[in-house]
């Protein structure tokens, strides 16, 4: 063999271990990524990412769950797969990983650390560690998903949509980054721009179920009900157990005012969340929809199906607004204040201690909403109507369409309360507010006819009374 053939022959084999070190890399060391030894670890929980990325959360839960399995130290996907479990299996498996600190890299420290503050609910403490890890690993999408949630969360808009930007300008063919800009659009109330963003993911990911969804959420909440329902249930036809639509078809219909059928899709999408939480969440919808309607048929068989609720923080609250809902709807409004009374101290004393060391300020909407209620019903008009206050102007500008129906909802019972009393310009500026959002809510219709009569009858009264001598 001459001495060049030994060159190639040597250049060769060079070419060779440079690559498997490179592979070792990526899939065994990890080095510079996560922690794992596992290389089909590693590809399970690229999928779960990837599917993640996708709202696919099932499926995401899935290939995290087989990731562990391959690899049981597999430190970040016990954090990825915490995201997606219930409460107690969420908790084990932070704590899981908070045994495995040593030997996580800075990056995974920092993000166990995001973690463990999310488990304690510590809302500044995780703000921080976003913005923490956003600065010192820009490319890190999803620091930067979880940095604008948060910044939109208290009221930072404009703030989410300049990271947001920044990143789109780095990587302008992440189609999940139009996603986000799409719906900080639709909280700005842009819809114009909201949908422009949308239809650009849709464009670029025309075969997932999530474009569709989103552009479907956004349309239910400003109104645009038929169009919402036709993305939906493409959404659907893409995924049938994408259960967000079904939650978003849930509020297309309650919009239109069509309440049985909104209570179904909360229902289904119950049926088919990932977590209790969620489960209780949307059945939380399908009680307040049957509620609004006056439905007492309904409200009992969502309260039968919150019974069944496996024990746990978000089952025994919403058990708790459950049996005041129903007081409220059988004419027990006293029994309902007397119960709201006793509850507030608990709601206290779990905010207190989740938000320990943050500087929120408690706010609990759907206390403040069912008080509201016991107190006009009983005649306490003027305490009612502080309640109301409360709700319509909270402490943090909303950072999602629940935060915001919220605030539909205050104003327009606040506005049928100051219709009453006769403060009708305000009542209809109120009115006028909810409208620049969602001209059509069907909820707010029985209080928007009492001001419209306040204001005819106020008009009739002007036009009977004799003119004033001069």
């Amino acid at each position: 063999m001459s001495t060049r053939s030994r060159r190639a022959v040597v250049g060769v084999a060079v070419a060779f271990l440079l690559v498997a070190a490179a592979l070792m890399a990526v899939y065994l060391g990890n080095r510079r990524d996560v922690t794992t030894s596992s290389a089909a670890a590693y590809e399970a929980y690229q999928k779960g990412i990837e599917n993640d990325r996708r709202v696919y959360t099932k499926e995401a839960q899935v290939e995290y769950a087989r990731a562990l399995s391959l690899d049981p130290n597999f430190a970040m996907a016990m954090l990825r797969l915490a995201r997606l479990s219930n409460e107690e299996q969420a908790r084990s498996l932070v704590e899981r990983a908070s045994r495995l600190r040593s030997r996580l890299n800075e990056h995974e420290r920092m993000w166990l650390d995001f973690a463990s503050a999310a488990m304690k609910g510590k809302l500044d403490e995780r703000l921080r560690i976003a913005r923490a890890i956003h600065e010192k690993y820009p490319k890190d999408i999803d620091a930067t998903m979880q940095l604008c949630d948060y910044e939109m969360g208290q009221g930072h808009a404009e703030e989410a949509l300049r990271i947001y930007q920044d990143l789109l300008a780095q990587d302008p063919n992440n189609a999940s980054i139009y996603n986000s800009i799409g719906y900080y659009n639709a909280f700005r109330g842009d819809y114009d721009k909201a949908i422009e963003s949308l239809k650009k993911y849709q464009f670029m990911a025309p075969d997932q179920a999530n474009p569709y969804d989103s552009l479907g959420e956004v349309q239910a909440n400003s109104g645009h009900y038929d169009e919402a329902i036709a993305n939906l249930n493409k959404a659907l036809s893409l995924k049938p157990d994408f259960f967000e639509s079904l939650y978003h078809l849930g509020i297309a219909y309650e919009g239109k005012g069509d309440y049985a059928k909104a209570i179904s899709y909360y229902e289904a999408a119950s049926r088919e969340a990932l977590t209790d939480g969620r489960r209780a969440d949307l059945l939380g919808s399908a009680l307040r929809t049957a509620f609004y309607a006056g439905d007492l048929s309904a409200a009992r068989e969502v309260a039968g199906r919150i019974a069944e609720l496996p024990k746990g923080k978000s089952a025994e609250t919403l058990q708790s607004y459950r049996d005041i809902a129903l007081d409220l709807m059988e004419g027990r409004n006293g029994e309902a204040e007397r119960r709201l009374v006793e509850f507030k101290p608990r709601l206290l004393a779990d905010y207190e201690k989740d938000a320990k060391g943050s500087e929120s300020k408690p706010h609990f909407s759907g206390w403040n909403a069912l008080m509201a209620m016991a107190k006009a019903r009983q005649g306490k008009t003027d305490e009612a109507i502080a309640l109301w206050e409360l709700n319509a102007n909270p402490p943090v500008a909303w950072g999602n369409f629940e935060g915001r129906r919220a605030v539909y909802e205050a104003r327009a019972h606040l506005a049928e309360l100051l219709a009453r009393k006769g403060d009708l310009d305000r009542a209809e500026k109120l009115l006028a507010e909810n409208h620049k959002w969602n001209p059509s809510w069907a909820p707010s219709r029985p209080s928007e006819l009492v001001v419209e009569q306040a204001r005819r009858e106020k008009v009739l009264a002007a036009s009977a009374s004799p003119a004033t001598p001069h």
